[in-house]
């Protein structure tokens, strides 16, 4: 019944605002006995259900962590004894935390993301927060060989409350957070805080969904003038990870995530354009 009230309070609120700002700005109000628009989540639902109910998915990240928690055992037996502590560091969202009720929430209301959104999220809802599989227990393993778990989180400073209150929802450690946790102030790049990290302790492991939680080499552009640039886009960050074969599974550590990231930035609104192509006929 609370759900009903909040989703009918929720498309009130979207037709005030759609008719106020038709208002101001002289624009026809929108029709509202149109057919809705499509929903811009369709691209990502197969995505979400992935992470959601497949028990590949869970799978994985169960390999994934049991793998770190084991070579991370392995590392410490070389690590020097010259008073740093080790640690590890971790992103948070889709490594430590699973958001995907908001993309729930996204498709529901058949909007797009946004900021404020993501705010309204991190702020009010986030004893909806889940944990990643796996990662609960490899951060208290980390913990118990004496490890610092270190977060690296483009969240937002201004709100570093919230994210403390949905670690401790989740039962994870917060001793010493303000050491261990390094949001993000203005921009997204992580290069200075991976740096205040390295200052501070031995990172031994770092652990991440986004191959910019290991390095900003590979970063996408956010722009192109056309399919070739995104292709060469694409094959360029492959290749990159190529030539990092020997860290992957060693000090640098990747989680699956299919619903958002750089990953999809060179796709474009004509993804289908860049599958393989076959020569197959029927």
């Amino acid at each position: 019944m609370m759900t009903d009230r909040r989703n009918a309070r929720l498309a009130a609120l979207v037709l005030i605002l759609s008719l106020a700002l038709a208002a101001c700005t002289g624009l026809k109000a929108p029709d509202v006995s149109a057919p809705p628009a499509a929903n811009p989540n369709e691209r990502l639902l197969y995505a979400n259900l992935y992470v959601q109910t497949a028990a590949e998915y869970e799978a994985i990240c169960l390999q994934t962590y049991n793998w770190a928690a084991e070579k991370l055992k392995t590392k410490l037996a070389a690590v020097p004894k010259d008073g740093k502590t080790p640690a590890v560091v971790m992103d948070l969202d889709e490594t430590v935390f699973d958001n995907s009720r908001y993309f729930s929430f996204l498709d529901r209301e058949r909007l797009a993301g946004a900021s404020a959104l993501w705010d309204l999220w991190e702020i009010e809802y986030f004893r909806e927060v889940l944990l990643v599989p796996g990662a609960k227990a490899f951060i208290e393993a980390a913990e118990g060989m004496g490890v610092s778990v270190v977060y690296i989180s483009n969240r937002q400073t201004r709100l570093q409350n919230d994210t403390i209150a949905a670690l401790r929802h989740l039962g994870l450690s917060v001793e010493d957070i303000d050491r261990r946790l390094m949001l993000r102030e203005e921009s997204s790049e992580k290069t200075l805080r991976r740096a205040k990290a390295e200052s501070m302790f031995r990172v031994v492991m770092w652990v991440g969904d986004n191959l910019r939680d290991f390095s900003e080499e590979f970063t996408a552009p956010s722009q192109y003038a056309n399919d070739a640039e995104r292709l060469q886009a694409i094959a360029a960050r492959k290749e990159k990870v190529r030539r990092a074969a020997a860290r992957w599974g060693d000090d640098w550590i990747v989680l699956p995530n299919p619903v958002y990231g750089e990953w999809p930035k060179p796709l474009g609104p004509e993804p289908r354009k860049f599958l393989r192509k076959t020569e197959m006929k029927k």
